[in-house]
């Protein structure tokens, strides 16, 4: 999926983990190692196949999710999930290009899950 392999160009393995996870909530029974091995490819495929748009939508928010975890526990990081004047930062906006857009977080949801960071 080209959400996993941009997510890859960013992340590294950290992509592949977060799609175990996702395949493993979904209850796959796949090891999270960052591998893209068989067993997590045959999983990835069989929930793709069920229902493509949601397998998407779902890694995405987990994609963004992991931004927002990742700013949460890293302050330098913050830049890149929310800008100067307060908006969507990079991480953020490119997480949800891959989302449908009634998945977005709205100003306001951003807002509300970045007040913490001050």
């Amino acid at each position: 999926q080209p959400s996993v392999f941009d997510m890859y160009v960013n992340a590294g393995s950290n992509a592949v983990k977060i799609l175990q996870r996702l395949l493993g909530q979904m209850g796959f029974q796949v090891v999270v190692d960052g591998v893209l091995g068989p067993q997590s490819f045959a999983a990835a495929f069989a929930a793709y196949e069920k229902a493509p748009t949601q397998m998407v939508d779902a890694y995405g928010i987990a994609r963004r999710n992991y931004y927002f975890n990742l700013a949460d526990r890293r302050p330098p990081s913050r830049k890149y999930a929310r800008t100067n004047s307060g908006k969507k930062g990079g991480w953020i906006r490119r997480a949800e290009e891959f989302i449908t857009p009634k998945y977005h977080l709205s100003q306001g949801e951003f807002q509300k899950r970045v007040a913490a960071w001050g």
